[in-house]
Order: C-alpha cells, then structure tokens, then sequence
C-alpha cells in the first residue's frame, strides 16, 4: 500500500494584530529612550568644558589697572593662562593679548602671574588640578609667594572652577603683592571716576544663553517621540478590542 503524500508546509499566516502592536510599542519605547539618552549626553557633554571666554570689559579694566600700577612702580605687570601647555588668555599693563615679555624696551622689569590648569575625562583616574607660579626677572623678588593668592580670593579652587575670570583678579592683586614683598614701593593711583561707564554684562545663565536653540530643538523631538508613544500605546489598545484595524496586518496578510 502507498504510503500517503507528505502534508505540505502551510504558509505562514498574517501577523496577529496582538504580535504587531507588540512590535510597534517596542518601536516608540525605542525611539523615546533614544532620544533620551542623546538629551542626557548632551548636557553630560556640555559640562565637560566649563571654560568660557573672559568679558572683554573686565579685560579692559584689569589692563587699566595695571598700567596704573606700572606707571606708579615703574615695574610692568600681567598674566598668562594655560590649559595645560596651550594658552588660554594673555595680558598685560601692555594691552590685552600682549605679554610683558613681548617688549623690553617698554617693561625693563616685570612681574607676571602665570595660572595653569588641567581638566581631565571623567574615565580617567588623574584628577584635575590649578596651580600658580610667579615669573619675574627682578632680583629682590624672591618673597613672591604665589600661595598668597589663597589669601586674596584668587587661590587654585577658585582658579580650577573659573580659571579665566579669576586670573584676571590674579593679574589685579601682583601691585600689592610686589608692595608686601618689599618689590615696588608707592601707592597704586586710584581708578579716574571719568569717562562713559562701561555696559553691564548681560545677565542671566551663560549656559542656557548659549544653548537655547540645540535646547529648543532638543525639546521639540523629545515631545514629539513622547507623543508617539502615547498615540502608539492609544492605536494598540484599540485594535485589541476591535475597534481600529491594524494597517501593518493588513501589509502582511497581502505579501
């Protein structure tokens, strides 16, 4: 007796509308965690570099001083910043951008603050630091001490969290410190009241400022894939009840 012909495979039936509404949360959850953790590596990333530009008017007014303070003392006065080994900001009784080195003809002698720092990767086990050195070429300088600026509100934790303002209030306190070393003799002649006051800085927070379009943007699909969830969780339950048709069931039971 024959035997009987093998049962030939069934083809695979549509996908059920339960199995696809599955498919389409997971696809929404999907896009909102996405988005979620491109919003948190935005602001993770942004405070990877604290370090902002110094307001050119406070700028403006440390190199005032110091010339004041070199006319009175005959002794040039400025700074210099370094991230690591790279310059950051420069400056001097000279000018901003200008070293007291750059010009010896003009500074014979001088007394510059130099303020280092470093930030490192979060993943790395060395840990950020500031520190401070005095550069002169006067011989009686040697009770410059560049721990005094602790003392004056310039120390290194200050210059770690704001390095580019707080060697600028560096740069300002070289007059005096020259003056209790013993380095430069007669008082500093005070600010000239005249003039045109010089602008407020525009207020507020810097961070938000200088973001609000990426945050804007950021917003914007952040809600957009929070609302697909939610319609997405809406049309599943609908179709488990019957009351809407699954459009991708439809796709499959065509193909």
């Amino acid at each position: 007796m024959a035997a009987p012909p093998a049962d030939k495979a069934k083809p695979a039936g549509p996908a059920t509308p339960g199995s696809t509404s599955k498919v389409k949360e997971g696809v929404w959850i999907a896009v909102v965690v996405v988005v979620g953790i491109c919003v948190a590596a935005f602001f993770v990333g942004g405070d990877n570099d604290p370090v902002t530009a110094a307001d050119p008017i406070d700028v403006n007014t440390v190199v005032a001083d110091l010339d004041r303070a070199a006319t009175a003392h005959g002794i040039c006065y400025g700074w210099q910043l370094l991230d690591s080994s790279s310059p950051v900001s420069t400056g001097s009784n000279l000018g901003a951008g200008k070293r007291v080195t750059d010009n010896p003809e003009q500074c014979p002698k001088y007394i510059e603050v130099h303020g280092r720092y470093r930030y490192y990767p979060d993943s790395s086990e060395s840990e950020d630091y500031a520190t401070y050195s005095i550069a002169t070429n006067l011989s009686n300088a040697s009770h410059l001490d560049a721990s005094a600026f602790d003392r004056l509100g310039a120390g290194t934790s200050r210059l770690l969290d704001d390095p580019t303002s707080t060697i600028l209030d560096a740069a300002q306190a070289l007059p005096l410190l020259a003056q209790e070393a013993g380095v430069a003799t007669g008082a500093v002649p005070a600010p000239s009241a005249s003039g045109t006051p010089a602008p407020l800085p525009s207020a507020g927070n810097d961070f938000w400022r200088d973001r609000w379009v990426l945050l804007l943007v950021t917003g914007v699909l952040l809600a957009g894939a929070v609302v697909t969830l939610l319609l997405g969780i809406r049309s599943s339950r609908r179709i488990k009840r019957g009351e809407e048709t699954d459009p991708f069931a439809k796709t499959a039971a065509k193909q």
